[in-house]
């Protein structure tokens, strides 16, 4: 993409900025990563318009932020003005993110005069901790400052084009009015029915189940067929799709009759394309049915990207409602794990091992020999496994079994999201 603006749009080009200006530019670019954490969050905190549960727009927003953090510290090593920026690829995908969600231009304005307050805030401290003389101080920070409001000033200008044009096209489109009305049913807007089914060309007085449907970089149209294909699966006619974001689709499919199992089944079975994955609520009927499955969906999709590949590539709130439920509360569930595993909730493979083998044992009624004919092993390997967990735990697998089966399974299933970090559990053996 070429550069943006004009010689004219922003101060005169920076090369004679203070050494210590783009010295400390090249020292941030190693925190880029860092710093676009901490921006996100100051996001986030900030702008309740963002929807704090909605973890694909958190990333989309993330990965913004490093874009444009990344191109700030970038100019400024070099030395050069704010007229040679280009907008980044993720700038623009997060634009299209907001026009998607029905998130408005002032919400994105606001968003950029937030982060630059946020940045600036960083930077200006990190010149005070480096410079010790009044005068290049002030030097320094007139033209950083001059410098980030031109760059911010040039960026939005272009940023409120691309959002206008995306708006243009999607109000031009059925396919927003189908978003628009999907919105307002989740939202539990009072709807005329039929009126909304005409809309949708879907009736909704019929059993649903609701899918999101998501991909790392894929494009709408192979989420899309994958979406086609699970519908497929179940004998379902043409499913209602509606793009939930910039690599993500919420579907439902419909039947006059509630899904029997064997079209669950089916569904369970279905292998999407690589870098694809499904998520799926349970059959609900009408309106109400219509919310429920997709609210199930939403935590079924969060808890598979919590899992990290440790869930089927379709997964069924059915399979991991437990999980989802136990781990409602990340960081209340985070610590749970830790306080009923102690040491075994570290996360190198030998405590991996003794966790395994100990959640088989209380899943098969403390029988050794079902367990090792489960994990292949001896069964005297069986017996020492868990006796190494009982000398880690301080007790008895038997004693308070039921959470320890809990704290077993979100460890099981989420891994890292609800382990120790390196330094937080003991030697397991």
């Amino acid at each position: 993409m070429s550069a943006l603006g004009s010689a004219d749009a922003g101060p005169a080009t920076h090369e004679g900025a203070p050494s210590a200006v783009r010295e400390l530019a090249a020292e941030l670019l190693a925190r880029t990563p860092q710093l676009a954490d901490g921006m996100t969050d100051h996001l986030f905190a900030a702008m309740p318009e963002l929807g704090a549960g909605d973890d694909e727009l958190r990333a989309e927003t993330r990965a913004s932020c490093e874009s444009n953090i990344a191109q700030i510290l970038r100019l400024l090593k070099l030395g050069v003005g704010a007229e040679a920026i280009v907008l980044p690829v993720e700038a623009g995908e997060w634009v299209r993110g907001l026009v998607v969600r029905g998130i408005t231009v002032a919400a994105l304005l606001r968003a950029y005069r937030l982060g630059h307050a946020w940045l600036w805030e960083r930077w200006s401290q990190a010149l005070r901790d480096r410079l010790a003389d009044h005068d290049e101080l002030v030097v320094a920070q007139d033209q950083s400052s001059g410098f980030m409001f031109a760059y911010v000033d040039l960026i939005s200008g272009v940023l409120v084009d691309e959002y206008g044009t995306e708006r243009e096209q999607l109000m031009r489109s059925a396919a927003q009015l189908r978003a628009e009305t999907v919105r307002a049913i989740l939202a539990g807007e009072q709807i005329d029915q039929e009126v909304a089914a005409g809309r949708l060309g879907y009736e909704l007085g019929r059993h649903h189940v609701a899918l999101r449907v998501w991909g790392t970089g894929s494009e709408l149209r192979g989420l899309e067929r994958a979406a086609t294909e699970a519908a497929r699966a179940v004998g379902s006619g043409a499913p209602l799709v509606v793009p939930s974001g910039v690599a993500s689709l919420d579907v439902w499919y419909g039947s006059r009759d509630a899904p029997d199992p064997q079209a669950v089944a089916a569904l369970e079975a279905y292998e999407p394309p690589a870098g694809i994955r499904v998520a799926a609520g349970t059959p609900g009927h009408g309106i109400s049915g219509f919310r429920r499955s997709h609210a199930e969906a939403v935590q079924a999709a969060r808890l598979a990207a919590l899992a990290r590949g440790r869930v089927p590539a379709v997964a069924t709130y059915r399979r991991v409602e437990l999980v989802s439920l136990l781990a409602s509360d990340l960081p209340r569930a985070r610590a749970f794990v830790a306080a009923r595993l102690g040491p075994l909730a570290s996360p190198d493979e030998a405590a991996e091992r003794l966790r395994d083998t100990v959640l088989a044992f209380l899943a098969a009624g403390g029988s050794s020999t079902r367990v090792a004919k489960e994990l292949y092993v001896h069964q005297n390997t069986v017996t020492y496994r868990v006796k190494r967990a009982e000398e880690l735990l301080g007790r008895r697998v038997t004693e308070d079994p039921i959470e320890l089966l809990c704290a077993l399974t979100l460890a099981a299933v989420l891994g890292p999201a609800v382990l120790a970090g390196e330094d937080g559990g003991g030697d397991a053996g």
